[in-house]
């Protein structure tokens, strides 16, 4: 999951995902608060989830783009998880 959402990320920024280290900051590769917002948009559609509220709720987590990467499949993990447990019902 990590290598897709690297590969999101700089097909977004038009980059090499080899670019994107996970010690990189969000100022470092050049990620305003709008590239942001659209990226998450990107992986809610790639992944059929629904993160972005609960990714703001969470920014003083991110301090890089690993700390990103783990966020985002956390609650990729958890979302489909719940999805998973509703369909069961």
């Amino acid at each position: 999951m990590k290598k897709q959402i690297i590969d999101i990320i700089a097909e977004y920024l038009d980059v090499n995902p080899d670019e994107l280290l996970d010690y990189k900051t969000l100022v470092d590769v050049n990620i305003d608060s709008l590239d942001f917002a659209e990226i998450m948009f990107e992986i809610e559609e790639k992944f059929d989830v629904e993160i972005m509220f609960e990714m703001q709720s969470h920014k003083n987590e991110i301090g890089n783009l690993g700390d990103v990467v783990r966020l985002i499949e956390t609650l990729i993990v958890k979302q489909k998880a719940s999805q998973s447990a509703d369909d069961g019902e």
